[in-house]
């Protein structure tokens, strides 16, 4: 056992010895290695697999007896050997880099190892990319009389895998290569990557394409075309709880979504408290399962659709569904009730879906923070005089502000544009501002999609200051919790 433990220990100081970037490409070079022996490849033709083979069978039969539709050919591999062999091989340098490194350090310069490592990384993804691509040739498919796009092959999980850290590894390897060191936060410059390119490009272009106006010559000048259009809209008459208004047609659909969002966040919030404090003190008193069971019941809806979900709601509320069937066979109504055409049950049953639709993402930063709650600290505010009441009001509550201000900025955000639940419950007949922003957009005219994209900055203007309000009253409650 002693010299188990003696040899292990010398393994590891090799190992560690090595640069990082080394350890992962030597890593690397033993998965591609252990690929080749398994049958990750598919055959596939009209995207159905006729079998499914490995690399190691391409090299050790190199052909194939294949049928489809009463023809029979020998699929020959021998394309694919060059790539198969050029994959094997920087394997088996980069082990080779790895285990003499110190040698080879003595005599190279560590630059031109990181980038010998680079391109025996990046020859292994592509061959082993080629390779794959090159199994069934179109000279075979034109002999066999079918169209080349028919008969193809796909690689596996393991192969797609295989091939993104055979990326990674390279990107590590020329960071190496230039002299940079690799940290765990750059793990996080492909996030903002995707934030880039994907949330502030596109902001970008909203604000160009609301404010920027090209004309017959191709210059382009400031235009508030989009705000004429916004503003020039019509006024209606709108009832908000028994008071009539007279609104631009806009502002009262905005008022509207509001209306929705702040009931939906109260209605989240008055269910989501509760549950999650009772899931909380469960979870800490019993020290089991049961609280977590409990809590995927209620986060459980999240797994299915919400469009299923949305439309199960409509057909259990329709004139004909199961809510009006029910009660006609109990003989309590004659003629179905038309639940959802009714302008104040109409709107309660909107909002109930709503409430039951974002109910999740308000429970679980609750149950997040209370689960993680001292005791020691109620038990303390006990002790100094403190009743129930006042524990939970003066100190708990306090204390687990954060958990509700991030559930009312994970509810009242998405829910104030959300429009495809009022759409579907009301089959088209009322209009938020997410609805709003669509038909905008999607109009023919110019005037109509700078509008949109107006309206898109002004809800956004919106959500950014109702969330710096959020935060600076999260600020202003910190450490305010044990003040009795």
């Amino acid at each position: 056992m002693a010299q188990f433990f003696k040899a292990s220990k010398a393994s590891w100081q090799f190992i560690t010895k090595r640069p990082f970037h080394l350890q992962a490409a030597a890593l690397l070079s033993i998965f591609s290695i252990i690929a080749f022996f398994l049958s990750d490849i598919s055959i596939v033709y009209k995207n159905i697999s006729l079998r499914r083979i490995s690399f190691f069978q391409v090299l050790t039969y190199g052909s194939m007896s294949l049928k489809i539709e009463q023809n029979s050919s020998i699929l020959s591999f021998s394309h694919a050997f060059p790539y198969l062999i050029i994959t094997l091989l920087c394997a088996v340098l980069l082990l080779f880099i790895f285990l003499l490194y110190e040698k080879l350090q003595a005599k190279i310069h560590t630059a031109i190892l990181s980038a010998a490592s680079t391109l025996f990384l990046l020859g292994s993804l592509f061959s082993l990319l080629f390779s794959i691509s090159s199994l069934i040739p179109e000279s075979f498919s034109e002999k066999i009389g079918i169209a080349p796009a028919s008969l193809y092959c796909t690689q596996g999980s393991v192969f797609n895998f295989l091939s993104v850290l055979l990326l990674v590894g390279a990107f590590i390897s020329l960071f190496s290569m230039v002299g940079i060191r690799f940290q765990t936060r750059m793990l996080s410059y492909p996030y903002f990557f995707w934030i880039s390119l994907f949330t502030i490009i596109p902001l970008f272009l909203i604000i160009l394409s609301a404010f920027i106006v090209r004309g017959e010559s191709g210059a382009y000048s400031f235009s508030m075309d989009g705000f004429h259009t916004l503003l020039s809209g019509k006024t209606i008459n709108a009832t908000f709880y028994g008071i009539n208004l007279r609104l631009q047609e806009y502002f009262s659909v905005f008022l509207r979504s509001v209306d929705y969002a702040l009931w939906t966040t109260a209605g989240c919030l008055i269910i989501a408290y509760p549950l999650g404090y009772f899931l909380a003190g469960k979870a800490k008193r019993n020290r089991t399962s049961n609280s977590g069971l409990l809590l995927m019941f209620f986060v459980l809806p999240m797994w299915i659709n919400t469009l299923l979900r949305t439309y199960a709601w409509r057909n259990f509320f329709g004139q004909t569904g199961v809510l009006n069937n029910f009660l006609m066979g109990l003989n309590l109504i004659s003629d179905p009730i038309l639940f959802l055409k009714g302008d104040v049950l109409g709107d309660f049953i909107i909002k109930l879906v709503l409430v039951n639709d974002f109910l999740p993402f308000m429970l679980l930063p609750i149950y997040s923070v209370l689960v993680k709650l001292d005791d020691n600290v109620r038990h303390a505010a006990m002790d100094l005089g403190a009743n129930a009441p006042q524990t939970f009001w003066k100190v708990v509550f306090p204390l687990s502000l954060p958990g509700v201000i991030s559930g009312i900025q994970m509810v009242f955000m998405p829910s104030l544009t959300f429009y495809m639940i009022p759409d579907i419950m009301s089959e088209g007949s009322i209009s938020t501002i997410g609805m709003t922003v669509q038909n905008f957009v999607l109009s023919e005219s110019l005037s109509q999609q700078r509008a949109g994209n107006v309206l898109s900055l002004l809800l956004l203007v919106f959500v950014l200051i109702t969330m710096g309000l959020l935060r600076n009253s999260d600020k202003d409650e910190a450490g305010g919790g044990l003040a009795l």
